[in-house]
């Protein structure tokens, strides 16, 4: 048996020995390096760019600028805003924004380069913030954006005004604030782009989209598709981010064209900071009412989303923050109303949750709210309203299973709950907080499944192909762990290839946690179908009926005749030496029969969610501000566990970065300014900062996942900064509503509550 068991990541040894080989370790004869010319300025018209004296740099092979490539606007799918070209060549529109790409034989040449490059700017005022961007006077970042406000979606369902008048309900409302945070991966953006004899492109980029970037990445050179190839190397880590078509892609391959030679381009850590895509930040408006026993009735929020100098990919983002406060618990009336807003700074990224933590702290730490109103456990008043399999949310979400009142169970009972809410110390405090997360998210029009092949070699050995990636998060352990256990082959004998666009069948991308569930089951149906063919060849080998024919543990046998069995591998060989025989070659294909076309009409969009509920528990110095984080239990429910020793590792890493985003991470910009550009100056947290996390899991069984499993890479970080706000709050009586709480931000409040006592 493969699956269930904690088996290490299958390159785990390649990595800590160092022989892993990512984007900035490949290399090609004649490779030349690239750099990116970036604007100084926040907000300016290019009037004139003169790249004369930085061609004359010997060893400079070519610059090219955005009047140079196609002007071709893209952006994140066809279905969202198209606001970016590859190269600015009209105006810069945040500091880092992309103007113009040197290739040099050297990384210092090239930069020397950039150096050399005349750009001519009119600037123009700038906008930092919601007000300003908002502001009747404020000057537009697009011209056909009115108001600077990028996409908006609001609905309403059920009858919100009339639950909130209501007699005798409790309604609390309040205004909460997230900061912006960079996904700290350890390998900065890159790529390497060459271009074959016949006019094909070839990008290695360490992405987590092949397909997606593929699709992206010729529309914005004015390719065919099929003139793309995108090979996905390792990836240093991701956390959602690499995901879209960055200007570096469509610059380094314009780069390779123009030379004829090879060009490799990778960001620095600085340039991640000012040109990378971070977290989105945004102001949310949030109400709230419940009946008197605690039962929620309605829910208003008003969110507002900076997503920077260009849309990418906030607008999928804003479709899916704005049903996950509704689905999670019972509320059966809600209204929406979200608007992504410009302003002159980077733009917006995925980050692990793709907007769970924000919205979550918020609805969160409002029941937390109605339950002092109600003078109601918190956690009982989560467990009261907690959906429950079979439920079918306000938004249309069917819930066929759900672990969430489980998983609180599991979290009162191993934090000792109970005990210690009884039994209160001086500034020491619990919180807790749950979260629901998609699985396959349908957001398309088109195919939104998985393809995976699987080959049985003749000496055994199986190969899987999928366009699934592989960037850290150990799709490749599970993909074989599957494969493994439908064959019943030793896990060794397995190996996953990395995405190639031109071998690989083509793959929705990550989104929601979905390559468990979708590219899981892909490798499923394949490994299947090849078990199959092998019990039909081996019924071959000796006139038997494929009924009579088992398979276990690496061998095939005639059931009560153990004198017939043979090894899969001679059972491969045999199947392709024979006459009119061939390679045991399957192919799997995962397609979900969900629908989210639109927000506002009632679907359902992914066919399993994961669930997560935690406790945190916190002393708080009043000196000195300082939150030591005593414990953290967190149960979650991700149907049944393929790999414990993967998960547990997902989950706590998760926690992690929660506890960064609640406490201490932030890039702080000042008049537009970023202050910091690196982990040490915006408050990374690291594995000195990890406190002690106990991991639990449901007892749930999803019947659409493979074996069962549902997604869990999402779970750890979206409850962290509620349930820390709550037990910060539970120590010291101080509620706070924007991140990161610092110890400076305790220690004010402290010092106000003591001057109005």
């Amino acid at each position: 048996m493969a699956v269930g068991k904690p088996v290490p990541v299958v390159d785990a040894r390649a990595k800590v020995s160092g022989r892993t080989q990512y984007t900035v370790d490949l290399h090609r004869p004649g490779m030349l390096y690239g750099k990116i010319l970036r604007s100084p300025h926040h907000h300016a018209r290019v009037v004139s760019i003169d790249t004369s004296a930085a061609l004359h740099i010997p060893g400079v092979k070519a610059v090219v600028t955005g009047f140079d490539l196609p002007r071709v606007r893209y952006g994140f799918g066809w279905r969202h805003r198209q606001d970016m070209y590859a190269l600015s060549w009209d105006k810069a529109r945040f500091k880092g924004d992309e103007i113009a790409a040197v290739a040099a034989v050297d990384e210092s040449t090239a930069a020397e380069a950039l150096q050399a490059i005349v750009v001519e700017y009119e600037p123009l005022p700038p906008v930092f913030d919601f007000d300003a961007a908002l502001a009747g006077d404020a000057p537009l970042l697009h011209d056909d954006a009115p108001g600077n406000i990028a996409g908006t979606l609001a609905f309403s369902k059920g009858d919100v005004d009339a639950a909130f008048a209501e007699p005798d309900v409790v309604v609390v409302e309040g205004t909460y604030e997230t900061q912006r945070v960079h996904q700290c991966y350890m390998e900065p953006m890159g790529c390497l782009a060459e271009w074959s004899p016949d006019g094909r492109l070839t990008m290695y980029i360490g992405s987590m989209n092949t397909s997606g970037i593929r699709w992206m990445l010729a529309n914005s050179l004015e390719l065919p598709i099929s003139r793309v190839r995108v090979v996905q190397p390792n990836v240093g880590g991701s956390f959602g981010s690499k995901v879209t078509n960055a200007g570096l892609y469509p610059a380094t391959a314009w780069l390779a064209k123009v030379t004829g030679r090879p060009v490799r381009t990778v960001y620095t850590r600085e340039e991640e900071y000012f040109a990378g895509r971070p977290r989105v930040n945004n102001r949310i408006w949030l109400k709230t009412a419940a009946r008197r026993d605690g039962s929620l009735l309605a829910r208003e929020v008003k969110l507002l989303n900076d997503v920077g100098a260009y849309v990418e990919m906030a607008a999928a983002m804003l479709e899916v923050m704005s049903h996950r406060s509704d689905s999670l618990y019972r509320i059966p009336n809600i209204r929406f109303d979200g608007r992504m807003v410009y302003t002159n700074k980077s733009p917006i990224g995925a980050y692990r949750g793709f907007g769970n933590p924000q919205m979550t702290f918020a609805y969160e730490e409002q029941l937390d709210r109605i339950a002092r109103e109600l003078d109601m456990d918190p956690l009982e008043l989560r467990l009261k309203n907690a959906s429950r399999q079979g439920d079918v949310s306000v938004h249309g979400w069917e819930l066929k299973s759900c672990g969430y009142p489980q998983a609180l169970e599991i979290v009162r009972e191993r934090s000792g709950w109970v005990q210690k809410r009884a039994e209160r110390r001086p500034f020491r405090g619990l919180g807790v907080a749950g979260t629901i997360h998609e699985g396959d998210d349908r957001h398309s029009t088109g195919f939104a499944g998985s393809e995976a092949t699987l080959e049985i070699f003749e000496d055994g050995r199986v190969s899987i192909t999928s366009g699934e990636g592989e960037f850290g998060q150990g799709a490749h352990t599970t993909f074989a762990q599957i494969a493994a256990e439908v064959l019943t082959v030793p896990l060794e004998d397995v190996s996953v290839r990395f995405p190639d666009t031109d071998i690989s069948a083509y793959a929705l991308g990550p989104w929601g946690s979905r390559i468990t569930i979708s590219g899981g089951n892909a490798v499923r149906y394949a490994a299947e179908a090849a078990r199959n063919q092998l019990l039909e060849e081996a019924a071959v080998m000796w006139d038997v009926r494929t009924e009579n024919l088992g398979i276990a543990e690496g061998r095939v046998f005639v059931e009560g005749d153990p004198e017939r069995s043979s090894t899969v591998a001679e059972v491969a060989k045999a199947a392709l030496y024979r006459l009119n025989g061939g390679v045991i070659r399957t192919v799997g294909k995962e397609e979900p029969s969900t629908s989210m076309m639109n927000p506002e009409i009632q679907s359902n969009p992914c066919s399993a969610y994961s669930f997560a509920a935690q406790v945190a528990e916190v002393t708080v110095d009043p000196d000195t501000g300082r939150v030591t984080i005593e414990g953290i239990w967190t149960a979650n429910d991700c149907g049944r566990v393929l790999n414990p020793l993967m998960a547990d590792a997902q989950v706590e890493a998760s926690v992690l970065q929660g506890i960064g985003f609640t406490l201490s991470e932030h890039m702080e910009y000042r008049r537009g300014h970023l202050r910091e550009a690196g982990f040490l100056g915006t408050g990374t947290p690291n594995v000195y900062d990890m406190p002690p996390v106990e991991v639990r899991y449901t007892d749930t069984h999803d019947p659409y996942g493979p074996y069962g499993a549902k997604g869990v890479a999402e779970l750890g970080q979206p409850p962290i900064p509620a349930a820390l706000a709550g037990a910060i709050e539970d120590a010291i009586g101080v509620r706070f509503t924007r991140l990161p709480i610092t110890p400076e931000d305790i220690v004010r409040a402290l010092q106000k509550k003591e001057d109005q006592a």
